[in-house]
């Protein structure tokens, strides 16, 4: 009499067990690829809106035209068509140019495909949840302070004073950006 050996019921798990290790290799690769692209979206967009209130915050100088100047000195600088507010001390709209203290720069870029949930869209009839167009909006804060913030000193290799005239005023700025549906 013959026994069966026990290869012959285990033939195909090799197969099956390669396609599911392959399964979820694409999908750590789609992930991957989806937060990289985030991330590189992310950051061009941050950059973006902070060259657009740094440049436009160093515009506000109180004078009659300063907040035409800085807001057409942000879009160029964001080289975005970005809103551009400005705030007064209290951080409260202004349209004023005596009282504008903050610029603030905020943009929304549409159209930025997520490819993994993407294809999740083939396999769910829910288009909502997984849409293949995003949105991302940056937003950024500078203001323009009229103390001494930078200095122009080089790094002393020996103890030799600053002199005030090389004391310049600054900006000072602050950001953040999120993914919104």
């Amino acid at each position: 009499m013959r026994t069966p050996s026990n290869s012959h019921h285990q033939q195909g798990t090799l197969f099956v067990t390669l396609s599911m290790a392959m399964l979820f290799l694409l999908v750590l690769i789609g992930i991957a690829l989806d937060f990289g692209r985030f991330f590189i979206v992310n950051s061009d967009l941050q950059a973006a809106m902070n060259s657009c209130a740094l440049a436009a915050a160093k515009e506000l100088d109180g004078k009659s035209a300063s907040l035409a100047r800085a807001a057409s000195a942000g879009q160029t600088a964001g080289n975005t068509s970005a809103e551009i507010t400005f705030k007064d001390a209290s951080y409260v709209a202004t349209t004023i140019p005596a009282n504008a203290k903050y610029a603030q720069c905020r943009h929304t870029q549409s159209g930025i495909g997520i490819w993994l949930l993407q294809s999740l869209e083939a396999f769910s009839e829910n288009t909502v949840d997984y849409s293949n167009s995003h949105k991302m909006m940056a937003l950024a804060v500078a203001a323009r302070v009229n103390t001494p913030t930078q200095t122009t000193c080089p790094t002393p290799v020996a103890l030799k004073p600053c002199t005030a005239s090389s004391l310049t005023g600054g900006v000072i700025g602050s950001s953040g950006s999120t993914l919104v549906r």
